[in-house]
């Protein structure tokens, strides 16, 4: 089993070392992600299902609530505060810049694009808080889509994400993938247990900072692919040709 699953892993690598498959997967991945943020918007405009599990789940984490469970949420939503998130980024970039500047580059880009495209939907959404007397955080802007979910993805599973790929220790790997879940999961759960968030806030801040984070490590995936496939191309080209 195992073999086969390595046989099939690395068949998948290849494929998509080939820079056409690779934009088709990350075309589609754009645009399935899309499709559910708009789909969410869409649901919530039409006061449709998704809006009834909002509140059905507001008020029952609200009935559910314990003193300790505030404190750890209250500590894990921290984290995604803007201004914290702020401070992660700008020193992730000074220290990244001078060694792996594309790195820099990447994370600067998808938390500033994401950033924006939650800011825009908070102002044109203009969705209220869940009510006040559900809530024991006061929050003052639009309450679609969340900005603390899209940065515990545009930032932090990033962040953690580009340390797997830049790490080769298997344990280290594995340590870095697990993060990569466990801080949106938590940080999102932190914005529904606090009565900061409904579920579709978290859902759609999830989305955005996802599709900025497959754009935005996408499209320097497909370039390289693409120079590499011309360097090969060159290279077969520049062969003396043997005689039959």
């Amino acid at each position: 089993m195992r073999k086969q699953a390595s046989f099939i892993a690395n068949r998948a690598h290849q494929w998509l070392e080939n820079p056409w498959p690779f934009a088709v997967l990350v075309g589609t991945a754009l645009i399935y992600v899309a499709f559910l943020a708009s789909g969410l918007a869409e649901e919530i405009l039409d006061n449709e299902s998704i809006v009834r599990v909002d509140g059905w789940l507001v008020h029952w984490l609200a009935a559910h609530r314990t003193p300790f469970g505030i404190g750890f949420f209250d500590a894990v939503s921290f984290v995604g505060n803007w201004e914290v998130a702020t401070l992660v980024v700008v020193a992730a970039v000074i220290f990244l810049w001078n060694r792996r500047r594309r790195t820099a580059l990447t994370i600067a880009l998808v938390c500033a694009g994401s950033e924006l495209v939650v800011y825009f939907g908070k102002a044109g959404f203009g969705r209220p808080r869940p009510p006040a007397i559900l809530s024991v955080v006061t929050e003052l802007d639009g309450s679609f889509p969340s900005g603390h979910a899209n940065i515990s993805v545009a930032l932090y599973a990033l962040g953690f994400y580009l340390l797997f790929r830049a790490t080769r220790s298997s344990r280290l790997r594995k340590l870095w993938l697990a993060l990569a879940f466990l801080f949106p999961l938590l940080i999102g759960f932190s914005r529904l247990y606090l009565g900061a968030h409904y579920l579709s806030d978290v859902l759609a801040g999830w989305g955005v900072g996802l599709w900025w984070s497959i754009l935005v490590l996408g499209i320097p995936g497909f370039v390289r692919r693409r120079r590499g496939m011309k360097r090969q191309a060159a290279d077969l080209r520049s062969r003396p040709k043997t005689a039959k």
